[in-house]
């Protein structure tokens, strides 16, 4: 186990902003991983993609030769060796969240480390660490309780709207995507008696699924902009690379009422153009960050008085290095 061959590049909210991040994504970073694994210059990665972060962590014995290849430029994240693990437990408990301790990060986490398993892209070296990282990241939050009353993302997305419609019960909605976002968004939608929902998908038979669980209409991927014609509200979260909903076949819909387009993905789903038009509301991920506000005092508390557990693990960590018989790591 070689601690200090452990790297993490990529690129976050805080340093980048929506558009910029969509073109690091555009980039094909797991293909460009993929080259690098095959040239053997990368022995093993996990690629952790969320709504604010795009990250690589990888063990590798050139580096330098995986940031030419990125063209890693001054705002991109680049630890290394201890430092590296110190950041992925402060990402895994959710310090580096914008809503701090959220739970969602944690199985994003635990996803992308099982993918990365799953496709034997991962080394002994990234397994111990991500254990490691998954087993503190259940442990902070159970003792802290700091994800206790938390609002998810999807929670915020309703308060958002529910700052735009003072009711909700008669407007129709219109929910494009059947991902992860998508149903927590339906979920917590029902969950709220709001009801009058539509929903499509590129693949039919999973929006066919959902329809059996849940009390929603469905419609054709293909005659999705028909449905945003009598939609108020219209959510969009899907993993395209590309626009979903072009302005090119919007302009020309009826768009006499107001209506509210909510961009849940990255890259963005809805073409930024459509906003010039009347009637039209658009917003994306960066405009639901202002309602993530309140509460976060007590958190930052929280977070600062249960950091212990995550030097603890690190500490567990080092003593495993040092069974091993490996230490080539620096400790700060």
């Amino acid at each position: 186990m070689q601690l200090n061959k452990f790297y993490i590049l990529g690129v976050t909210h805080k340093d980048l902003t929506l558009k910029e991040r969509e073109a690091f994504i555009k980039g094909g970073p797991k293909k460009i991983m993929e080259s690098l694994v095959e040239d053997e210059v990368v022995k093993g990665y996990v690629l952790l993609e969320t709504c604010l972060r795009v990250e690589i962590y990888m063990e590798s014995e050139n580096i330098e030769l995986v940031k030419e290849k990125f063209n890693i430029g001054p705002l991109f994240v680049k630890k290394s060796g201890i430092e590296a693990v110190k950041y992925l437990f402060d990402v895994v408990c959710g310090f580096n969240s914008i809503i701090k301790g959220e739970d969602s990060i944690l199985s994003q986490v635990r996803n992308s480390f099982l993918k990365g398993l799953e496709e034997k892209r991962t080394t002994k070296t990234l397994n111990v660490i991500f254990n490691k990282a998954i087993e503190v990241g259940k442990k902070f939050r159970h003792r802290s309780q700091v994800s206790k009353n938390a609002m998810s993302l999807e929670a915020i997305a309703l308060k958002f709207i529910k700052g735009h419609f003072e009711n909700l019960g008669d407007k129709r909605i219109f929910i494009v995507g059947t991902g992860e976002m998508a149903v927590a968004i339906l979920n917590i939608f029902t969950r709220n008696n709001i009801n009058n929902i539509v929903m499509t998908n590129r693949s039919r038979i999973r929006v066919l699924e959902l329809k059996e669980k849940y009390d929603i209409d469905i419609v054709d991927f293909e005659d999705r902009y028909s449905e945003v014609e009598k939609s108020d509200i219209i959510i969009s979260a899907t993993s395209a690379p590309h626009a979903v909903l072009l302005e090119e076949e919007i302009k020309g819909l009826d768009m006499e009422k107001e209506r509210i387009f909510l961009d849940l993905a990255v890259p963005r789903d809805i073409e930024p153009s459509i906003e010039d038009y009347p009637n039209i509301n658009l917003y994306n991920l960066d405009h639901l960050w202002a309602v993530v506000r309140g509460n976060e005092e007590k958190r930052e508390k929280l977070l600062k008085e249960y950091k212990y557990i995550l030097e603890d693990q690190i500490r567990n960590l080092l003593k495993y290095c040092e069974y091993k018989g490996d230490l080539r790591c620096k400790k700060r």
